[in-house]
């Protein structure tokens, strides 16, 4: 149990030691950066043809890792994005995307996977990284923070003790100030993780956008079937899959619709 009561609020030993102001939203951005990205935003639609032709390989590498930048809870990064190159695995793979116009005529294919079992193996990637290999051990709310307050959060077992441990202890501090309220179930840790890997999906999707290209979520697919063809244990769960390429001008099957902004931003 973690003896910090609050860690998120003390964590400042990273300030102003990461990257240089440049390297940061400044105003310079207004000139810079903005317009592009006002372009980017505006002219990514879900496409649902494409005629076909594959992404060339460096410019969907260089969108892959426009997608693995994007926030992720403690730096966790809990997901997966499968690139199908295969062709015999895209076709399998459309089949379980229920034969989409989309799918079917995509030149590329991206699963997108939660991977929250990952945890732990990934904090200790993440520890080595952020400590050299040990030679610089965590300290203060750092070391609190990912030696204890992670673990608890994310640590899960068959019979369910942990997750009455975590009701039990979240329960307990919220009496003395606001504290965060979970994960605490299993259907917690599974929402934590589709979030974290559609934060990655948007990255891939906008990226895709701003080199030109065009891309698809689907989420009505055959999840099951496409973990099966990946190998993916049962404790992985496929969060979507984006196909990708160059769209069609047919592809596009109606005008932006969006519901009023006051219907979905409150300001309060």
């Amino acid at each position: 149990m973690p003896g910090t009561p609050n860690p998120l609020s003390e964590m400042t030993e990273l300030k102003g030691k990461v990257i240089s102001k440049d390297e940061r939203p400044n105003p310079s951005f207004l000139k810079s950066a903005l317009p592009g990205f006002k372009k980017t935003v505006q002219g990514r639609r879900a496409i649902r043809i494409f005629d076909e032709q594959p992404i060339p390989a460096d410019v969907m590498r260089d969108c892959l890792r426009d997608a693995v930048l994007a926030p992720s809870s403690s730096n966790l990064q809990t997901y997966e994005l499968y690139w199908t190159q295969d062709q015999q695995k895209k076709k399998e793979l459309a089949q379980y995307c229920l034969d989409q116009p989309a799918a079917t005529t995509a030149g590329d294919m991206i699963v997108v996977v939660s991977r929250v079992d990952l945890w732990k193996s990934h904090l200790d990637k993440l520890v080595a990284m952020m400590t050299a290999d040990g030679t610089r051990p965590l300290e203060g709310s750092l070391k609190e923070y990912y030696e204890k307050t992670v673990p608890m959060l994310l640590r899960t077992d068959r019979l369910g003790i942990h997750n009455l441990l975590r009701r039990f202890i979240l329960g307990y501090k919220r009496q003395s100030g606001p504290m965060v309220n979970g994960p605490v179930r299993r259907s917690d840790h599974r929402v934590y993780g589709h979030v974290q890997a559609t934060l990655a999906a948007e990255n891939l999707m906008l990226s895709l956008a701003a080199h030109g290209y065009e891309s698809c979520p689907m989420g009505g697919i055959d999840k099951k079937s496409i973990g099966r063809l990946l190998g993916l244990p049962t404790s992985a769960e496929v969060t979507m899959v984006i196909a990708a390429g160059t769209g069609k001008p047919e592809g596009l099957f109606s005008p932006r619709t969006r519901l009023p902004f006051d219907d979905l931003v409150k300001e309060f």
